[in-house]
């Protein structure tokens, strides 16, 4: 059926309407549930002031290379007017420090959740476990405000 078609008759577009909707399983179930669990975080940060990514070690030098390159770990940067986070993405964990130094909550975030909690020490270094491969974040709770990162894909 074409488009003229469905023009000249509802009755046939209602048809592929109604099949088009009866359809099951269309959308994988894993696809479904990142999808409700990313809408579930649209606005849960709405009152976090922002951290922004200021530099990516991966967007270095690095990815100008041909071949094969030794597995470094990734230096990201996030600032604001108030607060500096500075992380390394290991192969099985996240190192940072918080500038200037806080004592904070640190939460790692994934789109399914709460990945990990800590908190910084007394020069605000912090160590979390590694998210898997895909989008994460970190909000950082300190006695003075609460921040949160922008959405970082490993």
């Amino acid at each position: 059926m074409t488009t003229a078609d469905w023009a000249q008759d509802d009755d046939a577009l209602l048809a592929r309407l109604e099949h088009a909707l009866s359809v099951e399983d269309m959308v994988p179930n894993r696809l479904v549930e990142a999808a409700k669990a990313a809408f579930a975080w649209r606005t849960v940060d709405a009152e976090l002031e922002r951290l922004t990514l200021a530099a990516d070690s991966l967007l270095g030098d690095r990815i100008l290379v041909r071949g094969a390159v030794a597995e470094a770990p990734r230096i990201l940067v996030f600032q604001t007017a108030g607060l500096d986070l500075e992380i390394e993405v290991g192969a099985h964990y996240i190192t940072g420090q918080v500038f200037p130094i806080r004592s904070g909550l640190i939460t790692v975030m994934t789109a399914k959740g709460t990945l990990d909690e800590t908190r910084t020490d007394e020069v605000g270094c912090f160590v979390s476990g590694r998210p898997a491969p895909g989008p994460f974040r970190i909000r950082c709770d300190t006695d003075a405000s609460n921040f949160v990162t922008d959405w970082i894909t490993l």
